[in-house]
């Protein structure tokens, strides 16, 4: 199918270098996915066996796909690699154990306040001063060993410690979401805190020191990634009974105006970093295929709101309402487009 046929030029770009740009960043992408996963074999999977081996535990079927799956491989070979192609470098392969190992801390630091249910003090422990901790649990185990490897490896100790901070500060904050007295305001200001700071820990792995601006344009890539998980998440959230913009919202045309306004802010903070067009254009393609797929979530609950008449209340809805298919050829075509659009807005 020719993306021409439904893909009408920016004012930015004509059509065929746009799409020039789409399939060149993607093609890195891949390629970069490809190599992840043949690192992931030789590395990541040994080291998860040695950590349950060592700690007597496992990580269960779901956790464990999150890790090899999304966490371990989208992180180095999407996130990590698209900031290094910016710079025109590739990751090291200590670079690349750093970050393939906090996709493993990612997933069970969560674990640590949903499962473990381990006091504030205790993770602050194992987040500031891992090695003096005494851990009781597999989670907490592995936790404190990748932590300390991490704050002993960075080659920027203290700027990783401060992203740690400002990550582990809005965890304590998501709790407030359980609250419905919290007010939308809040609840934005935590979405955008929420990805703006994993995105930017991330980047503090790495040998390459984050500049002011790049920290800047990381943060709102991230608000917006996180903005697009709440779109998917609104069966979920509203069972657990986690109040997102998404999931208490009233008017769903506003909802897609604020993301589409985040998208622009996101593109001009790119767009000042002091690296080539080119690079940037393939930087933002990449980031848009991910944050992309939230505003296919949006239009399905417009037409919902639409079908009602007036706003949804998602407590009555079936699941089924609410789950975004993202394999039917209409969410993918709708997908496409948008992934297609946002770079250059």
């Amino acid at each position: 199918m020719s993306f021409a046929l439904f893909l009408k030029a920016t004012d930015n770009l004509p059509l065929y270098m746009n799409l020039l740009t789409y399939f060149t960043a993607l093609l890195q992408v891949k390629k970069e996915i490809n190599v992840q996963k043949k690192f992931n074999d030789r590395f990541l999977v040994p080291y998860i066996k040695s950590l349950e081996a060592k700690y007597n535990g496992t990580f269960a079927g779901p956790q464990l796909k999150k890790i090899l799956q999304y966490y371990g491989l989208f992180i180095p070979s999407v996130l990590c690699a698209s900031y290094y192609r910016l710079y025109n470098k590739k990751l090291s392969n200590n670079e690349r154990e750093r970050v393939s190992l906090f996709g493993i801390l990612t997933p069970v630091g969560d674990d640590l306040f949903d499962i473990d249910k381990l006091d504030i003090e205790s993770i602050r422990a194992i987040t500031y001063a891992p090695h003096s901790y005494h851990a009781t649990t597999f989670s907490a185990s592995v936790a404190k060993q990748i932590q300390g490897f991490l704050i002993n490896t960075v080659p920027e100790k203290e700027l990783y410690l401060k992203a740690s901070k400002n990550v582990f500060d809005i965890q304590i904050q998501t709790t407030r979401q359980t609250n419905a007295a919290i007010t939308n305001t809040e609840i934005e200001a935590i979405t955008w805190a929420k990805g703006g700071y994993s995105v930017i820990i991330y980047h503090q792995t790495l040998n390459e020191k984050a500049s002011a601006a790049m920290q800047e344009a990381l943060y709102e890539i991230g608000a917006l990634m996180q903005f697009a998980n709440d779109c998917f998440d609104i069966y979920k959230d509203i069972h657990d009974g986690i109040f997102t913009l998404a999931s208490r919202c009233s008017d769903y045309r506003k909802l897609k105006q604020l993301y589409l306004d985040k998208v622009r802010v996101a593109n001009q903070k790119v767009r000042l970093l002091p690296y080539s067009k080119k690079k940037k254009d393939e930087f933002l393609v990449v980031m848009h295929v991910i944050i992309s797929q939230g505003l296919v979530a949006i239009d399905q609950m417009i037409v919902l709101q639409d079908k009602l008449g007036q706003p949804v209340d998602s407590l009555t809805q079936p699941r089924k309402a609410l789950i975004t298919d993202m394999q039917k050829l209409p969410n993918i075509i709708k997908w496409m487009k948008y992934a297609y659009r946002l770079p250059f807005m």
